[in-house]
């Protein structure tokens, strides 16, 4: 599984090949692990993320906003090492 996250000042921004997608059983964990939830300024209705596609790697890319009531920064990068993502943190002063 290849599956890079961007950690930014402002979400997380996964990016995957479609071979590697998880099953949405596994994406419903990892939402609720890093405490995302329905912000409709944000997300279409119901969705805790923005899924689009990925042209240049050739698969999809998910947007995951940070918002209040979610993990902190540096949990989300602990969380997605758990889940053997690429973690990239690209935050301008990352404490991890």
């Amino acid at each position: 599984m290849s599956i890079t996250a961007h950690v930014n000042d402002q979400g997380i921004v996964l990016r995957y090949r479609y071979e590697d997608n998880l099953p949405s059983e596994d994406w419903e964990v990892l939402l609720d692990d890093l405490k995302s939830h329905f912000v409709p300024s944000l997300y279409p209705t119901g969705r805790r993320c923005i899924v689009d596609p990925w042209v240049e790697g050739n698969g999809t890319r998910m947007t995951i906003y940070f918002t209040s009531g979610m993990v902190t920064f540096d949990e989300a990068v602990s969380i997605l090492k758990r889940w053997n993502f690429s973690v990239n943190d690209v935050r301008e002063s990352p404490t991890d």
